[in-house]
């Protein structure tokens, strides 16, 4: 109800279907209660009849059949008034009274327009007792008005009380409405108020929503800033091809082209890696098929990818060191596991200086397995921390190292895909510890 007496399309067709539903249900009780009043009445006036019929009988045998035709001309007044009629017949067929409703007379015990008939033998003479439908229709006419009218007002209060109570319940609803609609004019990152209790299916219902904004917005967000940063990492080889280019049209050499062709290509290259890195990390995030993983041992996961790092780590003197159980089942497509690690001993590598030292250990925790890689090296600044896994995000420390800033995106992506986590500590000249956790089979 967007005002006191308006009513919301779905408000009207709620009611409009509780007012037909119930019109079907009023309609069936009635029908069903109007046949068994009916059958009732009729069951009555049958056992007057029989009760009549009984006493006349009683006094044949008491008093001999002179009495009835007595009996009867001291009822006749009653028999007049009511819907009851008597005649008695005598052996000869001649009728010795009648007084009452005029009813055919019939060998049936119920005639067509629904009156009573019970024929009985009192000595020698024929006594035939009738009760007309009429009053009994007249009854159930009563009854039928008193059941409409009845029916008509509580399906009246009925549809009111379900126009407000539909208007109780769809009023949060549409609050809610209102609320998401203003979100195309403030944004996404406006939180919507709990229009009911926390506890209920709406409030629980505002509450996934808003979840599901905050969502939408950081993917918005992640996504502007990527494009962003792809966009300025991706100026500067275009601008050496161009001013190559320019440079070449400029020059006749054959070396001075073929120079400027193959800063061409090498600049190509840097960037088609550069957008091969973002798709794979898109990849990950998008879907990583159960199909693909296996048992598989994480120790051996692990040292199979620590072992391409070996060598750097002897040219630059860095002690690398493992503490890792002998088995760790874990569920996993290896390939992607090993370029986690792979990545993190990398960037390990490149910002622990010589002398220093990296461990790789790992122990069980509950139902996880956690893989810690610990460096000693320069550590990450702490505003850099909350924005070390964004996707082409690059420190001012590691601007100076080779790299597209995707290696840690693409690590959190598999990890995550593996329903696993992985955070980070970190002090600015303290080294960086970066832990894995990951489910064991």
């Amino acid at each position: 109800m967007t005002g006191t007496g308006e009513m919301t399309p779905t408000k009207q067709v709620l009611t409009l279907w509780f007012g037909v539903i119930m019109m079907v249900i009023a309609s069936v009780l009635g029908a069903v209660s109007y046949h068994l009043f009916e059958e009732e009445l009729v069951s009555r006036d049958a056992q007057l009849l029989i009760v009549i019929n009984n006493n006349m009988q009683r006094i044949y045998n008491s008093s001999g059949q002179g009495k009835i035709l007595t009996v009867l001309e001291r009822d006749r007044y009653f028999l007049r008034l009511s819907g009851y009629s008597a005649s008695l017949w005598s052996d000869d067929d001649d009728l010795l009274f009648h007084e009452g409703v005029d009813l055919p007379f019939s060998a049936t015990e119920r005639l067509d327009d629904g009156s009573l008939v019970i024929k009985q033998l009192v000595g020698s003479q024929t006594l035939v007792l009738s009760l007309s439908s009429t009053l009994r229709y007249e009854e159930l006419a009563s009854f039928r008005n008193v059941m409409l009218l009845t029916l008509m007002t509580l399906w009246i209060i009925s549809i009111l009380l379900v126009a407000w109570l539909n208007d109780r319940m769809l009023r949060p609803i549409r609050k809610l409405v209102e609320h998401v609609k203003t979100l195309q004019r403030k944004g996404l990152q406006d939180q919507l108020p709990l229009s009911s209790s926390r506890n209920s299916e709406l409030g629980q219902l505002t509450l996934l929503l808003n979840q599901q904004m905050n969502r939408i917005d950081q993917l918005i967000r992640s996504l502007e800033d990527t494009l962003n940063a792809a966009a300025h990492d991706l100026r500067t080889p275009l601008t050496r091809m161009r001013l190559s280019a320019e440079k070449a049209m400029n020059n006749n050499d054959p070396k001075a082209l073929k120079e400027s062709l193959m800063d061409c290509l090498e600049e190509s290259e840097r960037m088609l890696a550069m957008v091969n890195s973002l798709l794979d990390v898109a990849a990950v995030e998008q879907h990583l098929d159960a199909r693909d993983r296996t048992q598989a041992n994480l120790s051996d996961l692990i040292t199979e990818a620590a072992q391409l790092y070996e060598y750097l780590a002897e040219e630059k003197h860095i002690q690398l060191s493992f503490e890792l159980p002998g088995t760790m089942n874990i569920l996993a497509c290896p390939n992607r596991l090993r370029q986690v690690f792979a990545n993190l001993l990398d960037n390990a590598l490149k910002f622990t200086p010589e002398q220093g030292s990296i461990l790789v250990s790992a122990r069980r925790e509950g139902d996880l397995w956690r893989v810690s890689i610990k460096d000693s090296g320069s550590g990450i600044a702490a505003s850099d921390l909350p924005h070390i896994f964004d996707r082409l995000y690059r420190g001012d420390v590691s601007r100076k190292t080779p790299g597209f800033g995707l290696g840690l995106s693409l690590v959190k992506a598999i990890v995550e895909a593996h329903n696993g986590k992985i955070n980070v500590e970190s002090k600015k000249g303290q080294g960086t510890e970066f832990n894995c956790l990951l489910p064991a089979v």
